[in-house]
């Protein structure tokens, strides 16, 4: 069965990629994942500018990557947290991907400037395809089956 255009107007690749798809979206949630949470903090890293970062942060924030935590400082106005939902850990595995992808292709000796290891075992730990059972697959083995929306079916009455 092939993909029609059908399929490609649904498609969740489009979806996701309007949302995460913006450089400083991506590595704004690369720092959410290790432990950022303050704006400061994110601007200091990320070196972009604060309208920029502000504006990422409340797209996130409203599609329910992010949640707002309140705290104040001794002295201090009320300020913000930004936190990661699970649906943020939940890409954890794709920005793992897109790091090694980088690693082996960009990077001018093939290594990156960290590696994702196991704290258990120490052993590196790699984006993969698996099957629902949790054994590798293989793009070779892998195929794309389209799903009948009711809007499809609909049509084809």
């Amino acid at each position: 069965m092939n993909i029609t255009a059908s399929d490609l107007r649904h498609c969740s690749i489009a979806a996701t990629l309007s949302l995460i798809g913006e450089k400083w979206t991506i590595l704004i949630l690369r720092d959410v994942l290790q432990g950022v949470t303050r704006f400061d903090d994110f601007l200091r890293r990320l070196e972009c500018s604060p309208a920029v970062l502000s504006a990422r942060l409340k797209t996130l924030t409203e599609a329910g990557l992010l949640r707002k935590v309140g705290y104040r400082e001794p002295g201090e106005r009320e300020r913000f947290e930004y936190r990661p939902t699970r649906a943020t850990v939940e890409l954890l595995p794709v920005l793992i991907g897109l790091m090694q992808w980088g690693d082996c292709h960009m990077a001018p000796d093939g290594e990156g400037p960290v590696q994702v290891r196991s704290r258990a075992s120490g052993k590196l730990v790699r984006a993969a395809l698996v099957d629902e059972g949790g054994a590798l697959v293989s793009p070779r083995d892998m195929q794309m089956i389209p799903m009948r929306r009711p809007e499809q079916e609909s049509e084809d009455a």
